[in-house]
């Protein structure tokens, strides 16, 4: 690509073919004044602000709209690019009110900067009266649309990055307006209130409602966002150490500058007054607080206790999904190294171990393939057992953008209409728990039809021969009859993901959910390395419910594997770490997290360390594993709050919250980026780290970590995933693990010895039918999932002031014909009954499901969903069934 140069401010500069004048000035140092520009967006040029000067023609030209050409002049502070600019701000002034300072968008306002740095002040045309506020009934956005000078972004916003069609210009000439559709209020519109028409609002158009405090505030942090496994960069604003705005950061190849709710407006759980201060401890069964010494000298002693009592293998611990990356890793070196236990497990259990092993099994490697642009590159996307919109909005949008700008194909296999529905190319609505069949079917169509990639297939897989065995009986016809997918469907979206030149497939917990779970990732992989489609061409998007689910696996906070999916059993494996840390280690694999519970109820296990998790709620049959928690001899909490769990406890240890520490996550794709510390922990609470280190020396172990610093270096040194992973390279850009930019088969390698190095493995996987139907007058399938208002089981988003205002209360959506075979009525409160519970909820009418089927959100403490689920475990990765079960439904 030839470079083109040309004379700008009077020297010589040169850029590439396409490229705009602003982007070239902005690259050379020279800064251009701009209301409508921003770099996620594409240009406009709708406020002329960044006019410059060809001297060449003495023609004016907004730099933002106008590539570069050969020979340019540019000037941009000529005195007629001055004198123009100065009058398109008077008359952007003229109809603006006079309120700066009174304005809760402050030194924020890109307008009063600009106006100030030209030194325009008092304007003489006469005023132009403007729009007053709008009412809003939401928590979330105000919108004053006196400041709104039309410069589009929130629109375009709205329109090229968030993809959602909420708002538009209505009205002509001076009454033109952003606005929803027939001018209704926002929580009556699309509007999903991601905020970033907010964030990317030059005034004081549109600002948040709810706000800590109105002003500019002093401080501004960078971290990341503590909800979903998205990992989007955020910017926390700071003022007397309290959190009053989040933003999104602009940097970030993750967000783009956007967010969901969670991220723009969930913080605030972070200074809920429900925050533990001080260390617990239960006495004549009431919780007292205690000193930190005194709470950690207890722990130890009663820990230690129980070691010398029955062994290591009475003591379990269990990690978190949510904790950082060094967080993890320390408490997985405490279990094993201090208790001296393989027991040790984290919250995504619930949901990824499927991944981890079937994907490990198949390409070699334990998760997401390629990154998140490879996704939006795709010609043909096949989103299956996952609602992007509300689970991983960021995906969601990338799914969007790819559909909506550049020409993708989306195939959406989901049994109820989502949002992603009216962006699908072809939607099929599979019978609950048939998603393997119809994978199967599709694969037999691939295969029987020769589109697969004959020279990927044999050239870097094996076991074609067995998977096409298997496949020979999954005919469209005999998938049509275990799906209800017709079988012209079944081959259409077969041809449709084989003929593209790039596919990918994006999964989340409606495949790892059920009990076949990992024969289902294998199924997709089975489809993936068929076409060709992983790694550096389309990929697997396997996607995580919390900030941290991938990387609380990657430090081997599991019970078979140690830091890096090295396998506790291999001895090679064991003496590194037990010549690093100095100690014997365990070499037998120890119990998952639902196991752990099943020990308890034996009397196996005697004390459990419970570290961000809420098993009383988020494991199945709460009832059982209460009463299981609640047998221990000893019990301790790790937590922000005292949660379900913690009320069980005999010690509760306060945690910092997210914006309280330093640290890592990894996101789903395997990128590792900064936490950052913004604020100071709450109370006496102290970051999770320095409670495991504590702990370890008052048992009598100190580990030698001086700084968190010290702990990457350490996971560098040992873990081959994160090696070239540090501190520094993190503060400047996003790192993923090593793995991830090296040849996905031949470098990917997980476990010795289950396909020869460099070839991914098929998998002949059969279909089963779902272990559990309507029958005996349980007669409604329930499904359940995640809603984008709350997140996990609410420990979070229910002490969020704003999420929890919007979205106060758990609900049933259900079908206005099968309400009305139960006499159910819009808003009736309605008993969920299963075999083993039951929960109450408000009844609320939908067409977006199946007939039989029912949906609940398992977000709400109040309402413990998982509670109607009996525990039954995929075989393989030990993950409980918690996406559907049968049950009925009573009026109260």
């Amino acid at each position: 690509m030839e470079a083109i140069t040309i004379t700008l401010n009077g020297r010589e500069v040169s850029g590439y073919p396409g490229m705009t004048i602003l982007e070239l000035a902005r690259e050379s140092g020279v800064e251009i004044p701009t209301l409508c520009h921003d770099p996620h967006l594409a240009p406009i040029g709708a406020c002329r602000i960044c006019l410059v000067e060809d001297e060449r023609s003495g023609k004016l030209a907004a730099s933002c709209v106008t590539p570069l050409e050969p020979g340019m002049v540019i000037n941009t502070e000529s005195p007629k690019v001055v004198e123009r600019r100065k009058a398109i701000i008077k008359l952007i002034l003229a109809s603006h009110p006079d309120s700066c300072m009174v304005c809760d968008k402050g030194n924020q306002c890109e307008l009063r900067k600009i106006a100030s740095d030209m030194g325009v002040g008092l304007v003489g045309f006469q005023k132009i009266p403007q729009l007053a506020t709008i009412e809003e009934v939401n928590p979330f956005i105000e919108r004053d649309l006196s400041k709104c000078i039309l410069c589009a972004k929130c629109i375009r916003a709205d329109h090229d990055l968030v993809v959602q069609g909420a708002i538009d210009y209505i009205d002509r000439g001076f009454a033109s307006k952003p606005a929803t559709l027939n001018d209704m209020p926002l929580e009556n519109s699309e509007c999903t209130f991601c905020g970033t028409c907010v964030a990317i609002c030059p005034t004081g158009a549109l600002m948040e409602k709810k706000r800590a405090y109105s002003g500019t505030s002093p401080v501004k942090v960078s971290t990341i966002c503590p909800f979903c496994g998205c990992g989007c960069s955020i910017n926390l604003e700071v003022k007397d150490n309290q959190i009053v705005r989040a933003r999104p950061g602009a940097e970030s190849a993750v967000n783009r500058g956007t967010l969901c709710v969670k991220g723009s407006y969930g913080y605030d759980f972070v200074h809920s007054a429900e925050r533990l201060t001080s260390p617990l401890a239960k006495v004549n069964g009431d919780f007292e607080a205690i000193p930190w010494e005194q709470a950690l000298a207890l722990v130890a002693s009663e820990l230690g206790r129980l070691r010398r009592t029955y062994g290591p293998g009475s003591l379990a611990v269990l990690g978190s999904s949510k904790c950082t990356n060094e967080e993890n890793y320390l408490l997985q070196r405490f279990a094993r190294s201090v208790l001296g236990t393989n027991n040790i497990d984290n919250g995504s259990r619930l949901y990824s171990a499927a991944s981890i092993i079937g994907l490990g099994a198949a390409v070699g490697f334990p998760g997401t393939t390629n990154h998140l642009d490879a996704l939006e590159q795709s010609e043909v996307i096949m989103v299956i057992g996952a609602n992007l919109t509300s689970s991983a909005p960021i995906v969601g949008y990338a799914v969007k953008r790819a559909v909506r700008s550049r020409g993708a194909k989306l195939i959406l296999v989901d049994p109820q209409r989502t949002e992603l529905a009216s962006f699908s190319h072809l939607w099929l609505r599979p019978r609950v728990g048939t998603d393997m069949a119809l994978i199967n079917g599709m694969a037999r169509v691939i295969v029987t039809e020769s589109l697969l990639d004959e020279e990927f297939v044999a050239g870097k897989t094996d076991n074609f021969e067995a998977l096409s065995k298997v496949l020979e009986e999954y005919t469209p016809d005999y998938v049509e009859g275990i799906t209800s997918v017709t079988s012209e469907e079944v081959s259409r979206a077969a041809r449709l993901f084989a003929e593209a030149n790039v596919a990918s497939i994006v999964y989340g917990t409606g495949i790892t959910q059920h009990i076949t779970g990992t024969d289902s990732v294998m199924a997709l992989a089975n489809l993936a390395m068929l076409t060709g489609d992983i790694g550096l061409r389309g990929g697997i998007f396997a996607l995580q419910k919390d900030c941290n689910g991938q990387g609380a696996c990657d430090m081997g906070a599991l019970p078979n594997l140690l830091p890096g999916y090295q396998c506790v059993e291999d001895a090679q494996s064991i003496n590194k770490f037990a010549d690093r840390w100095g100690t014997d280690l365990p070499s037998d694999a120890g119990l998952s997290a639902i196991e752990m519970i099943e020990h308890v109820r034996e009397g196996k296990v005697k004390g459990m360390y419970i570290v961000g998790e809420n098993p009383a709620l988020s494991f199945p049959n709460s009832t059982v594993v209460k009463e299981a928690l609640a047998s221990l001899d000893f019990l301790v909490v790790q937590d922000m709050f005292l949660t379900d769990t913690a009320k069980l406890a005999n010690v509760v240890l306060p945690a910092a919250s997210f914006a309280e520490k330093e640290g890592t996550f990894t996101n789903f794709e395997g990128r590792v980026q900064r936490v950052r510390k913004a604020i100071e922990p709450f109370g006496d609470s102290l970051p999770d780290s320095e409670i495991v280190l504590r702990l370890a020396n008052s048992m009598g172990y100190p580990m030698p970590y001086s700084s968190l610093q010290q702990v990457m270096d350490e996971i560098r040194e040992l873990v081959p995933l994160y090696q070239g992973i540090g501190y520094r390279d993190s503060e400047t850009k996003d790192i993923y693990r090593a793995e991830l930019d090296k040849d996905p088969l031949s470098k990917r390698r997980l476990f010795k010895g289950q396909f020869p190095s460099g070839f991914g493995r098929f998998h002949p996987v059969q279909y089963e039918s779902p272990g559990e139907t309507p029958s005996n007058g349980y007669n409604f399938t329930l499904l359940t999932g995640s809603i984008l208002h709350h997140s996990g089981t609410g420990s979070k988003s229910s002490r969020s002031p704003r999420l929890s205002e919007f979205s106060p209360e758990a609900y049933v959506e259900i079908g206005e014909s099968d309400a009305n075979q139960v006499g159910i009525n819009q808003g009736d409160k309605v008993k969920v009954i299963s075999p083993l519970g039951e929960v109450i909820a408000a009844a609320r009418f939908t067409d977006t499901l199946p007939e039989g089927v029912i949906f609940m959100p398992n977000s709400f403490p109040s309402t413990p969903v998982n509670q109607l689920f009996d525990i039954v475990l995929d075989p393989q990765a030990k993950t409980p069934a918690l996406k559907t079960c049968a049950v009925k439904l009573e009026r109260t």
